[in-house]
């Protein structure tokens, strides 16, 4: 008798509960509207919200495991919700001081929630054209999808160098590097995509896949949901779980070859493009520049600028981890350069 009786109590403070909110919406709307046509365009009784929340909540971004690094005015941007929104409107490329109660990426860094109280709360923050930190005299435009891919390059980018470049052809100047972590920094992904912030050291400028004006991250990133494993609001690839392995599905409208064999190593590119970064590896571990144990550049060395930017470039294509798929054609250039350039010192 007891347990049914805090049942029933559970229940009806649910009930009452409800009804307070249902209540309260219904007086109260934004800027006093009536909440049945405003609150009620995206909180409905379908399940839309629960599988979005669902799927996110399995994300990385979603983790909050960088977010301490919101503390610091130079990485809140991209580690600090409360950041992302700042530099959105200032266009600088740090926050004014670090973020104290700094907030993980979530639906408000990327949406619009609760701007209007209707269904425009979906649009994203931010679809403009930027300027990347490594060069302010560049301008990046993932214009397909309607810019969706310009929010998430924003943070998905590389910083400037510093000591930075000033000839990276040069064989003949040189640069003292102090630091092991001198690059790139880690999540270049939209700058491939958009085939921006590599050195270029060879003869001819590198090219790109039509993936830069064809598609969108959410293209691929945001497809075909299967649980809280891959595809939607996980923003994942590929998985172990469940032995769903790569997230094919989101590549058979463009390819149709594409299946569980070949996940998305279609046409072997995966395979080639790995193995030239075996092969630059291994040059840039022979010339002395690069500890393989640690993948950083050994330091403290003074290097020729040309060696720096090969390097650079190296490390813009591990970091960015697709192996080719962003963009084939640009890491493939980028790739080929360096691997010229070392086969000329004789490596």
């Amino acid at each position: 008798m007891k347990k049914i009786t805090s049942f029933l109590f559970v229940i009806g403070a649910a009930s009452l509960f409800a009804g307070l909110v249902l209540t309260g919406c219904t007086k109260s709307g934004p800027a006093g509207k009536d909440a049945n046509a405003t609150c009620t365009q995206c909180h409905t009784f379908a399940d839309t919200i629960v599988a979005k929340i669902f799927q996110y909540d399995a994300s990385k971004h979603a983790s909050g495991s960088t977010a301490f690094e919101g503390t610091n005015k130079s990485c809140a941007p991209c580690h600090a919700s409360q950041g992302f929104d700042e530099v959105v409107v200032t266009g600088a490329d740090t926050t004014k001081t670090g973020i104290a109660d700094a907030a993980p990426i979530n639906c408000r860094t990327c949406h619009k929630i609760h701007n209007s109280y209707t269904s425009s709360d979906w649009d994203l923050k931010t679809t403009a054209a930027f300027s990347p930190r490594y060069d302010h005299t560049a301008s990046i435009d993932l214009a397909f999808n309607g810019g969706s891919s310009n929010l998430c390059a924003r943070c998905h980018q590389a910083r400037a160098a510093s000591p930075g470049l000033t000839n990276p052809t040069s064989n003949v100047d040189s640069i003292k590097i102090t630091s092991g972590r001198w690059g790139p920094h880690h999540g270049p992904q939209g700058l491939i995509m958009a085939g921006k912030g590599a050195f270029e050291v060879g003869a001819a400028a590198f090219g790109n896949s039509p993936h830069r004006d064809q598609a969108a991250c959410m293209t691929c990133h945001g497809g075909y949901a299967q649980g809280n494993f891959v595809g939607g609001h996980t923003l994942t690839m590929t998985t172990t779980s469940d032995n769903l392995g790569d997230n094919y599905t989101v590549c058979k409208p463009c390819h149709a070859s594409a299946s569980a064999t070949t996940g998305f190593n279609i046409g072997g590119v995966q395979d080639e493009i790995e193995g030239m970064m075996q092969d630059l590896k291994v040059k840039l571990a022979a010339a002395n520049v690069l500890d393989t144990t640690t993948m950083f550049i050994k330091v403290p060395k003074y290097y020729k600028q040309k060696q720096l930017a090969v390097y650079w470039n190296f490390q813009l294509i591990e970091a960015d981890r697709s192996m080719g798929v962003h963009n084939y054609q640009y890491t493939y250039d980028i790739l080929q350069s360096g691997i010229d350039y070392m086969n000329s010192l004789g490596l």
